[in-house]
């Protein structure tokens, strides 16, 4: 029987190695490493690289290099509940991570507006957020600062940005977003209310998990839609 177990243990121990081999060796040739069905991360296609260059991606002195950067296709339940699938560009040490957060996202069926490259909206934050369009990677700084973003490393992410928006000194980014600056529900008059990220909540700790901290926990302002990895 212990012989049976051991041999067990050692059988699911090279199985996983296997499997774990597989995607670095998926990687390495340009193909797609898949986490779960679905839900997959490779390096940028060249049509992807020619896409953001000049948008998102600046034509030169960037400090962080394209080969740097993976896109994470995911799954994800729109508002309407039907199943869609959109695009993540983050950096290389979060894709995985990146494609666990939406699998889970997905298995608890919380709901997301859209999914696309911010190119789609020319690399222009507010306009993004207006639309409630979900992504990750944008070669910005801080604002008010000289410092490279969060989101110009690729380590970043956006979620529900008009139903999650930021606050600073009464503020409100998106000005779309104003009616979900009430963030509890009870007094929201938000339809998507519902959606709000808060603290300890599930979509929250799902985060947390994988070594994201939260926009919602700031002092000095509050950024609902914000996740980054430190």
């Amino acid at each position: 029987m212990k012989r049976e177990k051991k041999f067990q243990r050692m059988k699911f121990f090279f199985i996983l190695c296997f499997m774990l081999s597989l995607t670095v060796q998926s990687e390495k040739n340009g193909l797609a490493a898949t986490y779960k069905k679905g839900f997959t991360y490779k390096e940028l296609s060249v049509r992807q690289k020619k896409q953001i260059t000049g948008c998102s991606y600046p034509k030169s002195g960037a400090k962080i290099k394209l080969s740097q950067l993976r896109a994470v296709k995911v799954k994800y339940y729109n508002m309407k509940g039907k199943t869609c699938r959109g695009t993540l560009i983050v950096n290389k040490k979060i894709a995985k991570k990146t494609a666990q957060i939406f699998y889970d996202l997905y298995q608890i069926k919380y709901r997301i507006e859209k999914i696309s490259l911010i190119d789609e909206y020319g690399a222009n934050d507010i306009s993004s957020m207006e639309a409630n369009n979900t992504s990750a990677f944008n070669y910005r700084l801080i604002s008010g600062s000289s410092k490279l973003s969060k989101h110009g490393m690729g380590l970043a992410i956006d979620l529900n940005p008009r139903i999650n928006p930021c606050v600073k000194k009464g503020r409100v980014e998106p000005a779309n977003g104003k009616i979900y600056k009430e963030r509890r529900v009870g007094r929201c008059k938000g339809k998507c209310k519902k959606y709000m990220i808060h603290k300890n909540d599930r979509v929250y700790k799902i985060f947390k998990k994988y070594g994201f901290t939260w926009g919602g926990d700031w002092k000095s302002l509050k950024d609902y839609q914000h996740f980054e990895y430190k």
